[in-house]
């Protein structure tokens, strides 16, 4: 008989978010996954900091004057964990869908590009955060670690996500290649000023070199945003589809890039399988005399010392830290890379 390999309905969402607003984006998050779970999707993906938005001005003026929407992303980002990310592990365990979300974690007195996944008891699996934020988003976003780059095993696959411009560094996804990764969430920010084609090349080579199902999701720019920040955007900016792993053919999909809503495709898993066969870059198909060196730890800016004794202990602890690649506590049971 032999194995059969998962089938699921999965849904993508193009979508605004309200922007700069934590509570009412949020509920929309919460809606938008009612309505995909009413249509009997089993994974639902939202776009990139859904909530409560990007950090746009960033790019259209200088630090002193950002500083002040700066300070409001800050003040409406997602402490984790908190009431917004229990609200939305309420949605998916109501649904009984696995849920992707972006959001802006606050984490101290730092915001991170963090990607929230859920399995579909509501229960958070994990998070990854941004490993490099792009251009001047460094202004605003901190530099996740690799602690939080990893693939998580659930009924319906094993799921995997990279954020935006991570798509155009060709290590991030080769790594999830390489931990098993067989659907893959390509998450975006709405563009203000960048061709969306980026967005559909990026994504589409993702399902053709890695084997992988890739869910896009992109959020759509309102105009509101631009007259809120008082700079000149251009509205729409998204392309979401669904892609076939191996070949990369468009599923469902794209919307208007200026039109809210949410496409779905029936994923089978074992059609990726004769793809196997023909590139699969992390196994057979895999050039030998490259390889890859990837540190999982957790970076903390602080190791306490407690005592003399302890501080002789940690000393001689550091060479088997260094060859400690398991995650960090907090993410442990989501299974390691």
């Amino acid at each position: 008989m032999g194995d059969r390999l998962p089938k699921l309905k999965a849904a993508a969402v193009q979508a605004a978010p309200v922007f700069l607003d934590r509570e009412a984006s949020v509920a929309k998050a919460c809606r938008l996954i009612d309505e995909a779970g009413a249509h009997g999707a089993e994974l639902v993906v939202l776009p990139e900091v859904f909530v409560p938005g990007g950090p746009y001005w960033a790019w259209h003026m200088g630090m002193r004057r950002g500083l002040a929407f700066s300070t409001e992303l800050y003040l409406n980002s997602v402490e984790v964990p908190s009431d917004a990310v229990a609200r939305v592990g309420d949605a998916a365990r109501r649904n009984r869908c696995h849920v992707v979300l972006g959001v802006n974690e606050r984490d101290n007195k730092t915001i991170y590009n963090t990607l929230l996944f859920y399995d579909r008891g509501g229960e958070l699996l994990g998070k990854h955060r941004k490993l490099k934020a792009t251009g001047a988003e460094k202004l605003v976003w901190g530099e996740g670690d690799g602690s939080t780059h990893r693939v998580y095993e659930t009924d319906i696959g094993r799921i995997g996500g990279l954020i935006c411009g991570e798509h155009t560094q060709v290590l991030p996804g080769y790594t999830l290649a390489a931990m098993g990764e067989q659907i893959h969430v390509a998450s975006w920010v709405g563009f203000a000023f960048a061709d969306t084609s980026l967005t559909e090349i990026c994504s589409r080579y993702h399902a053709i070199a890695y084997n992988a199902f890739v869910v896009c999701s992109q959020s759509v720019v309102e105009p509101a945003v631009g007259e809120r920040l008082g700079i000149d955007l251009a509205p729409g900016g998204a392309w979401t589809a669904i892609i076939e792993a191996g070949s990369g053919r468009v599923m469902a999909g794209p919307l208007a890039p200026t039109e809210e809503g949410i496409v779905y495709a029936e994923i089978d898993l074992n059609a990726a399988v004769p793809h196997y066969f023909l590139h699969e870059t992390t196994g057979h198909y895999w050039p030998k005399q490259f390889e890859v060196r990837f540190d999982a730890r957790e970076a903390r800016p602080v190791h306490v010392v407690r005592d003399a004794a302890p501080m002789r202990a940690e000393a001689g602890d550091d060479e088997s830290r260094a060859q400690d690649t398991s995650p960090g506590p907090a993410l442990k049971r989501a299974g390691a890379p």
